[in-house]
């Protein structure tokens, strides 16, 4: 495993008075794992949101960079993970080979605070970038 990765893993708790989101409403709290095991990523998102409903998004990768297909999902068909230059982890889903959402986890100086930046490309209504701020939980 890269070791740029331990920083990413573990459990984060939303903070929704932080957090600003350009696309729909912040949710009212939530959570991200994320895991390691054999070489792969794995996300496990959980929000709440406004009107009490509760939503899991569960996906995972290799961060090689490299683009591979996602069949089970509906809005892309393939997603590359990668650590870039500063360090960040950052998913980029496509579909047809056109980039539709690209994530960038950026974690604080002491690893206490993660923030995604997420950002989706709609052709028809442009782009939106929400942001999500996570605490580490203890």
């Amino acid at each position: 495993m890269d070791e740029r990765l331990r920083p990413f893993l573990g459990t984060w708790i939303l903070d929704p008075d932080a957090s600003n989101y350009e696309q729909g409403s912040v949710p009212w709290g939530g959570s991200l794992k994320i895991v390691e095991k054999n070489g792969e990523v794995g996300f496990f998102m959980k929000t709440v949101e406004g009107e009490g409903e509760t939503v899991e998004a569960n996906f995972s990768g290799i961060p090689d960079g490299e683009d591979r297909p996602m069949p089970q999902n509906p809005f892309a068909d393939t997603l590359s993970l990668s650590l870039n230059t500063d360090g960040d982890l950052v998913s980029e889903a496509k579909r047809g080979g056109l980039s539709i959402m690209v994530a960038k986890r950026e974690l604080n100086e002491d690893g206490s605070q993660l923030t995604v930046y997420q950002t989706v490309h709609l052709l028809d209504a442009g782009s939106f970038t929400n942001e999500a701020v996570y605490m580490r939980a203890q």
